[in-house]
């Protein structure tokens, strides 16, 4: 019977003797004349590949592994409700007004560009931090479990059997047996975790949520350290969850697949959407031309009194410089609106917009230095 582990290192070994054709064809490339033998060896060594027999990659057997994600007890219909809240950290506002309400069985995601607050969005809920204003509640009977991007980041000396019989109490014979079905044979149960890859890590951090008494999962980035065999057997088991889901992910094809309510943190504001990533994303850029053209129109109502300003602008230097203040607060706004518009109307009017601007902040400038 083909293993997971004899496939995997057929696999390796293909790679390795690739990687060695590559190498002997570039030498033999770079030598003048052409080195003959080289190429030889190189030419051997494919035959030796093709002549392989390739090892079909074994089925993973989901039950086998033991993913199936079953809540013990649902919770309430009304499982994640936010109402007006901010947080920020310092003078530096991460997002404001944030309303979300999740419900039972709902798969939500969170996404959003880095540093936009989405981890802290994920805190606030598992009420690790608490809002500067506004409310996070959780609904009745919710049994949250978390699973981190920074699995076991500080773990000291703990094996991996002893990581997992921490939050599970079970006999070390049924902690072998369960943590065979998440990959961890023989006496890889007795690794320190400390010396765990970040697939393996997360591997483990799932295991342990498995046997937990929870009906909702809370997921900071799950795909990012899983080999493709892990991955698999992650998104059927996410698919049989009957409890609530609740993730942050830049990865398009497992929000697509999964996820069917999208938040959207954007312009420290949150968007949200009935629908898969693909339909959030064009909703988003609607929203933001949508957003640019009545920005434009905007700065046309303030930019038409500004002109007889900057003709009769002998009013003293403090009036000067708060109105160069003003239009370079305008000139910065516009900036940041060309780099999000795609609409080619949009785009020129903007252009427009900012030469009138620059061209009102120059002669601002040369009245201020005669002044």
């Amino acid at each position: 019977m083909i293993t997971l582990e004899i496939h995997s290192e057929q696999q390796k070994k293909i790679k390795k003797m690739k990687e060695a054709i590559k190498r002997l064809k570039d030498w033999a490339n770079r030598a003048n004349p052409p080195n003959a033998a080289l190429h030889k060896r190189a030419k051997n060594m494919e035959r030796s590949l093709e002549k392989m027999e390739k090892l079909q990659r074994p089925v993973l057997n989901r039950k086998k592994m033991n993913l199936e994600m079953d809540a013990s007890d649902r919770s309430g219909n009304d499982v994640i409700m936010l109402s007006d809240v901010s947080k920020g950290f310092g003078d530096q506002l991460l997002f404001e007004q944030v309303n979300m309400h999740i419900k039972y069985q709902e798969r939500a995601a969170i996404i959003g560009e880095n540093g936009t607050g989405k981890s802290t969005l994920i805190k606030l809920i598992l009420q690790q931090f608490i809002a500067d204003e506004g409310e996070v509640r959780l609904g009745s009977n919710v049994k949250m479990g978390y699973l981190s991007q920074n699995v076991f980041y500080d773990i000291g000396d703990e094996t991996v059997i002893g990581a997992f019989r921490k939050e599970v109490r079970v006999t070390e014979g049924e902690a072998r047996h369960n943590l065979a079905g998440f990959m961890f044979y023989g006496y890889s149960v007795f690794q320190k975790v400390s010396h765990l890859s970040g697939g393996e890590r997360m591997r483990l951090r799932l295991a342990q949520l498995m046997y937990q008494d929870i009906n909702v999962l809370i997921l900071d980035e799950p795909t990012n350290h899983l080999d493709i065999e892990s991955r698999e057997v992650l998104e059927d088991a996410l698919g049989d969850f009957y409890g609530t889901i609740l993730a942050v992910s830049h990865d398009r094809y497992f929000l697509n697949k999964l996820f069917h309510k999208i938040y959207w943190i954007e312009g420290k504001k949150i968007h949200g959407f009935e629908g898969d990533y693909n339909w959030a994303k064009e909703k988003m850029r609607e929203l933001r031309e949508k957003t640019a053209k009545e920005s434009v129109e905007e700065k046309n109502r303030i930019s038409e009194p500004s002109k007889p300003l900057v003709r009769n602008a002998r009013e003293g230097n403090e009036n000067l410089e708060s109105k160069l203040l003003l239009l370079e607060e305008n000139i910065l706004e516009l900036d940041e609106k060309l780099l999000n518009v795609e609409d080619l109307e949009a785009v020129q009017q903007l252009y427009k917009e900012k030469e009138e601007l620059e061209k009102q902040w120059g002669e601002l400038c040369d009245q201020l230095g005669n002044g």
